[in-house]
């Protein structure tokens, strides 16, 4: 299933317009984040869901965002290596037990939220972040990336976690992923909305089956929807009846109690 070209277009065309009519009176023009809004007929299980990497045409990291990275002890030694592989964007590297100490209570871990556009982390320390990072993270979708600290190209896999979009299955019925920000042209909004959707669709069970709706916003325009699923399709079958083949259409919704 694909979307409809003409009406994603409008759409983008649209609320880059809004926003930019909002901010006409500013001075500094801040970039607003432009997020994909999908909603699903049915909840996926996400109790042990990880956010999936979905593969961008063009990077949605703001281009003054910070980016930190959590590592093994001791931490040091991951600084060296960042710069041995020439490693610039990472800001900040923080290890498990200077994050377990420093960061403990709920105003620091806050701060750290606040203080970083972009969370990585080495996929070998994951499991330990969750409660060692509380609740704030993933109710502000900033839950660390994992990534491989032994690849030998250090370089592009950070680059690559960096560049790309995450969907982050929360345990609702719609997903907030971001394809965009209004520092990028309208054609190069719409691209990333095109190649992200059939990725979502593939990360959802059921895929295209349980997508209800799909929207685009910024965090405080409405939803323009660019599409909505159609009611339960009529299934077509055949049956026998006396010797002869009859085309009969049910609906998939149809009990057998409505036939008695």
């Amino acid at each position: 299933m694909n979307l409809d070209d003409k009406q994603t277009k409008s759409a983008v065309t649209a609320l880059v317009k809004h926003v930019k009519s909002k901010n006409a009176n500013d001075l500094i023009e801040d970039e607003s984040v432009i997020w994909l809004i999908v909603g699903t007929k049915k909840i996926p299980d996400t109790r042990k869901a990880m956010p999936k990497r979905l593969n961008l045409k063009y990077s949605v990291l703001q281009s003054d965002a910070e980016v930190c990275l959590f590592t093994k002890d001791p931490q040091k030694e991951f600084k060296e290596l960042l710069a041995s592989k020439g490693v610039k964007r990472v800001n900040k590297v923080i290890g498990i037990s200077k994050l377990r100490d420093k960061y403990k209570p709920f105003e620091a871990k806050r701060k750290l939220c606040a203080a970083y556009g972009m969370f990585l982390a080495d996929d070998r320390v994951i499991p330990l972040l969750p409660k060692l990072l509380g609740k704030e993270f993933f109710l502000k979708k900033k839950q660390p990336i994992p990534v491989d600290m032994k690849k030998s190209n250090l370089k592009a896999e950070i680059e690559k976690a960096l560049s790309s979009t995450y969907m982050h299955l929360n345990g609702g019925s719609c997903s907030a992923i971001k394809v965009g920000t209004t520092a990028l042209s309208e054609q190069h909004i719409f691209e990333n909305i095109m190649a992200v959707v059939p990725q979502v669709a593939d990360n959802i069970p059921k895929k295209w089956k349980n997508i209800q709706s799909i929207n685009i916003k910024t965090s405080d325009s409405i939803s323009l929807p660019i599409y909505n699923s159609l009611p339960e399709e009529v299934q077509s079958i055949s049956i026998k009846h006396n010797g002869a083949k009859q085309r009969v259409e049910e609906d998939e919704e149809a009990s057998d109690s409505d036939e008695e």
